[in-house]
């Protein structure tokens, strides 16, 4: 049975990089993969600009086909795109926009309600003002998962990904991931992972904190147009 992983966040919580880098370990592990880009809003600031680098990597791709569509105007989808679980027979990861419906744009894929294995992962940057802390994050949760109640949508696990671009710290993760650890015990939601730039590597005990995996993040989207 294969596995369907869903990330989704706010704006810059770094879901997409998450998205590319939990696709890089499949294929590390030797796993056949593919990665759907299904950014509705800003498909050009997505992974468009890293097919090349991606796909020479291993990672079978399903994208926008052109940059069209910018900020809060939105893009339409490709029929590729709608049938991205019909297409492949691979484990699959998908990487959804932030946006005004939130979870629901998995509404337009066809045979996800077959899906045996779906697991969503809500990533979230305490840095951004949306997610700031558990009060918004709490907020954001409700937001994120839309009008359509479909039981498999409920958030998996929550990844702590507070980051301040070239500028963060190791305090700086610590401090987002202590504030996502309130709202996990609030809705029973557990952390997953921790992620941080590799350039923390040896910076973490076991590669852990507080018994919480440390996950190192190769930065490839800034690559992509920002």
């Amino acid at each position: 049975m294969r596995t369907v992983e869903i990330y989704t966040g706010a704006y810059a919580s770094g879901k997409s990089e998450n998205a590319i880098n939990k696709a890089l370990e499949y294929i590390k592990n030797n796993k056949k993969i593919t990665l759907v880009d299904l950014d509705t809003v800003e498909p050009a600031y997505c992974m468009r600009p890293l097919e090349k680098i991606l796909k020479e990597k291993g990672i079978d791709l399903i994208l926008q086909s052109d940059y069209f569509g910018l900020g809060e105007a939105g893009s339409y989808v490709t029929n590729e795109q709608i049938n991205c679980l019909k297409k492949s027979n691979n484990d699959v990861i998908i990487d959804v926009g932030y946006g005004v419906t939130g979870l629901d744009t998995l509404d337009i894929l066809n045979d996800i309600d077959l899906e045996e294995n779906i697991k969503i992962y809500l990533v979230v940057n305490t840095a951004k003002f949306e997610t700031i802390d558990k009060n918004s994050i709490l907020e954001y949760i409700k937001f994120n998962a839309g009008e359509n109640k479909k039981p498999w949508k409920k958030i998996a696990g929550l990844i702590s990904n507070t980051h301040l671009g070239d500028e963060t710290t190791k305090e700086d993760i610590i401090r987002g991931y202590q504030i996502l650890k309130e709202v996990s015990k609030e809705t029973k939601i557990p952390i997953t992972s921790i992620s941080a730039d590799e350039k923390f590597k040896g910076q973490f005990d076991n590669d852990q904190y507080d018994s919480i995996p440390v996950k190192y993040l190769t930065r490839l989207m800034p690559r992509a147009l920002w």
